[in-house]
């Protein structure tokens, strides 16, 4: 048979873990595939970029389950079931997209982003507004960065204080804000309340002062911590400074950052950022549309 679709192996993967046990995902792959009697030259088809095509949906399929809180991503690699996706084997619950909606945390995934482009159910017939070619692509390249924004996250929440800082200075590099040997992550002992700073010319005329809290998602930071990090610039008679955290700022953090020469990159913009400077990540593929050159024809 043809390699069936991610939203067609759902089941088959949740009951692969149903003993509630950590299985890797080369393990689930044999016995998904089994389940679905794929043959050896089914496993050798590709996509277009020359990635296996079963390797890929399934790794959707994992992408998904998880998203709704049927499956855990232990570590890297690895899986297991949760509470809501037992629950759903034991009632003998077919799973599809639509069935997925009823999650908050999958609707959430899937509507973000998407406001120029009215959706209204993945696999509905009726009402759903037909996509150009351009749009399923600009829509699919979206969906990608999401789960890649979401992943970059959970990374650095896993980290240390001291990595957070390390990935803050090295972003502002990334952009092109001074060079490496001229940025520097301060001690923790004696740091009045700068994690690092970036000489923008070699004699430091212009520099940019780091402040970077690794926080929990529902975290705010609030105002007295920007305040703070405004007493510790004023100390350095600083005219620039960059509050960076995992999280994201209270509105009055925000107005009072907004008078000091403060620039806040909360938690969804530092990862948009990594992903626009490749920090953290790579370009595993890429792809050009090509259009028909009307000039040439005409000018041959």
């Amino acid at each position: 048979m043809a390699v069936p679709k991610y939203d067609e192996m759902y089941n088959d993967f949740l009951i692969t873990l149903v003993d509630g046990k950590e299985h890797d995902i080369k393990e689930i792959r044999e016995i998904v595939a089994k389940k679905k009697k794929l043959t050896d030259e089914d496993l050798k088809e590709t996509l277009h970029s020359g990635k296996c095509k079963y390797f890929n949906r399934i790794g959707w399929t994992a992408t998904y389950l998880k998203k709704a809180g049927l499956i855990n991503s232990v570590k890297r690699g690895m899986f297991n079931i949760t509470d809501e996706g037992n629950k759903i084997i034991t009632n003998n619950e077919r799973i599809d997209n639509n069935f997925l909606l009823n999650y908050d945390s999958f609707k959430e995934f899937k509507d973000r982003n998407t406001e120029p482009i009215k959706i209204k159910e993945m696999n509905s017939s009726e009402n759903e507004i037909e996509l150009t070619p351009q749009e399923k692509i600009e829509k699919a390249i979206q969906e990608i960065n999401n789960e890649l924004e979401d992943n970059l996250l959970e990374e650095i929440l896993k980290q240390s204080s001291d990595f957070f800082e390390e990935l803050s200075v090295k972003l502002l590099l990334a952009m092109g804000y001074g060079k490496a040997e001229n940025a520097v992550v301060t001690p923790k002992t004696g740091d009045y309340g700068i994690d690092g700073f970036v000489l923008e010319d070699e004699l430091g005329i212009n520099t940019i002062y780091i402040q970077a809290k690794r926080y929990d998602k529902d975290n705010s930071v609030s105002r007295p911590e920007i305040q703070k990090f405004a007493g510790a610039m004023l100390g350095k008679n600083a005219k620039k400074g960059v509050f960076i955290t995992t999280s994201y700022f209270a509105k009055q953090a925000i107005d009072y950052a907004n008078n000091q020469n403060i620039i806040l990159i909360d938690g969804s913009k530092l990862v948009q950022l990594m992903i626009k400077y490749n920090v953290g990540c790579y370009t595993e593929n890429s792809y050009s549309i090509k259009k028909l050159d009307l000039d040439f024809f005409e000018n041959i």
